[in-house]
């Protein structure tokens, strides 16, 4: 006998799986805020078309980087690997596009330019991989 075949997922219901799982591994880190933020910036969605799933992975994100004092932005945007840096510009510029979060996303990309540079902001720019 043959058994049905199940469906596979969709690349936006795997990716909204990952997305949830980056979320608890965030939630699991608060207390540690440089881990959670490099869970946040694990695999980020690259290729979707989907507005949800990109919205839902900078949440994810926000989330992240919303449980950081002002005081350690600096040394967590240091400890970040430069493709790290790289994806958290990608997700600032995304996040600049939304007014409520825009005065704590500027003091982030204020730090993390300083820190990663000007090229930091061309690779962002110029990278066709959007968030």
């Amino acid at each position: 006998s043959r058994r049905p075949q199940q469906a596979m997922p969709s690349d936006d219901e795997r990716l909204r799986a990952a997305i949830q799982e980056r979320e608890k591994q965030v939630l699991q880190h608060m207390s540690r805020p440089s881990a959670a933020l490099k869970a946040a910036l694990a695999d980020p969605p690259y290729g979707t078309e989907s507005p949800e799933v990109r919205k839902s992975s900078m949440k994810v994100v926000v989330k992240a980087i919303a449980g950081v004092p002002e005081k350690d932005i600096a040394g967590i945007v240091e400890e970040l690997s430069g493709e790290e840096q790289d994806v958290l510009m990608k997700y600032l510029y995304r996040g600049l596009e939304e007014v409520e979060a825009c005065s704590a996303l500027l003091k982030w990309h204020a730090i993390l330019t300083d820190k990663a540079g000007v090229g930091c902001i061309m690779r962002v720019l110029a990278d066709r991989n959007k968030l």
